[in-house]
């Protein structure tokens, strides 16, 4: 079984249970979500989108915020540039999928966003991701710094890019104003760095600059999600999904062992009470 999906009942409370606000989309991943990170924070609310998602922090004015990109009405992006500016104090943590998290990292880390954890990662990297930014501590998912820090392969020439020019490579399958958004570009910095990657890898459009990337050992952004050929689910929404169902049961099983320590107690008591026969031996 993946070490991920275990459960993590036997995790100590943390002393200090920061106010948390939940802004996750998915029904069923934000309950199980909420009875995993219950165990190291207090949940104070929890929103579907993200203006709802802002009404709730501007109200409650939480400690940490733990939120997906992928939100309705505002997505992620607007939503941590809002609470940057009007709750400095309140930290956010960013649980996503790799495309979203390759897409907009660097846009929403100048929103504000402190860490960065994948939903597929399991209990354990969360704990910790969440460990690290309630202390105020950047935190990055290794999976995702491997995409969005990518760096030559050791056994491939580099055709002497530049860094930024990587970063733009890596990005072509993007529209020019999408890279320059997140790379806090202007469009004609990137036509520019376009035109160099061209003239360096000896390709005459992007499209052969992208195929390039690939044989050079790049992976495209934003990475796009593998998905099940039938229900067209992608493998990452249904791991967190199985990881939510998992939380839950787990919270069941839990509240079964209760019960029944409740019943062996009661029963016990009333042996205890029960009148001895005299004419036992």
């Amino acid at each position: 079984m993946d070490p991920g999906l275990q459960p993590m009942s036997s995790r100590p409370p943390s002393v200090f249970r920061p106010r948390t606000v939940l802004c996750e989309r998915h029904e069923l991943i934000r309950f199980g979500l909420k009875r995993v990170v219950s165990e190291v924070v207090e949940i104070v609310g929890e929103a579907a989108d993200g203006m709802a998602a802002t009404e709730i922090i501007r109200r409650m004015r939480p400690d940490f915020i733990i939120m997906d990109v992928d939100l309705d009405v505002l997505n992620g992006v607007e939503v941590c540039r809002r609470v940057s500016q009007e709750l400095p104090n309140s930290h956010v943590l960013v649980l996503t999928d790799s495309y979203h998290a390759t897409k907009y990292h660097n846009q929403l880390i100048r929103a504000g966003a402190r860490g960065f954890c994948l939903k597929s990662s399991g209990p354990r990297t969360l704990f910790e991701a969440i460990e690290q930014v309630t202390r105020g501590l950047p935190y990055c998912d290794p999976k995702i710094t491997q995409l969005v820090k990518q760096q030559p392969t050791t056994s491939m020439p580099n055709c002497n890019l530049t860094d930024r020019e990587i970063e733009v490579l890596i990005r072509l399958d993007l529209r020019n104003k999408e890279i320059a958004e997140e790379l806090d570009m202007k469009l004609r910095t990137v036509e520019k760095h376009i035109e160099c990657i061209l003239a360096k890898l000896k390709v005459p459009t992007r499209t052969a600059a992208a195929l390039k990337a690939v044989q050079l050992g790049y992976v495209l952004l934003p990475k796009m999600p593998g998905r099940d050929p039938v229900t067209g689910i992608s493998h990452e929404q249904t791991v967190a999904e199985l990881q939510a169902e998992l939380a839950i049961a787990n919270e069941h099983l839990k509240a079964l062992l209760r019960q029944n320590e409740l019943l062996k107690e009661a029963l016990n008591e009333k042996l205890r009470m029960r009148p001895r026969d005299p004419n036992a031996t």
